[in-house]
């Protein structure tokens, strides 16, 4: 697979903007599930609706749309599988299974359970 080129267009990854103590991993996997799948339907309101008031204005339509196509590429969204948490910093990653292959998702929920980061990394 040819990640390298559009690794950097293809990543979306919003500052931290506040780690707190909500969430745990129920929240955040229904959180990260729910903006990937937004991603992947180019849906950057939903995208930005998920996220903590201070990174939604660094999240554009080109950012998504690049992860978005990105995504698509890999066919069909088959769902997320914990790969570690650090509770402390309300930091989840997981695996975002596709038909023709895989992404890591990093998300960090601040105290209201928004996100305060999310990260969709080619493996």
């Amino acid at each position: 697979m040819r990640f390298a080129p559009t690794l950097a267009a293809a990543t979306l990854a919003v500052a931290l903007a506040a780690c707190g103590g909500a969430g745990g991993n129920g929240a955040a996997q229904s959180t990260a599930d729910t903006i990937t799948k937004a991603v992947i339907a180019n849906d950057v309101g939903t995208v930005q609706n998920n996220l903590d008031d201070s990174v939604r204005p660094t999240v554009t339509k080109t950012s998504v749309a690049a992860l978005s196509d990105a995504m698509q590429k890999l066919g069909d969204y088959r769902g997320l599988t914990l790969l570690s948490s650090d509770a402390t910093k309300n930091e989840y990653t997981y695996r975002a299974d596709f038909a023709k292959g895989a992404m890591n998702v990093v998300i960090k929920l601040d105290s209201d359970g928004k996100a305060g980061a999310y990260k969709a990394i080619p493996t």
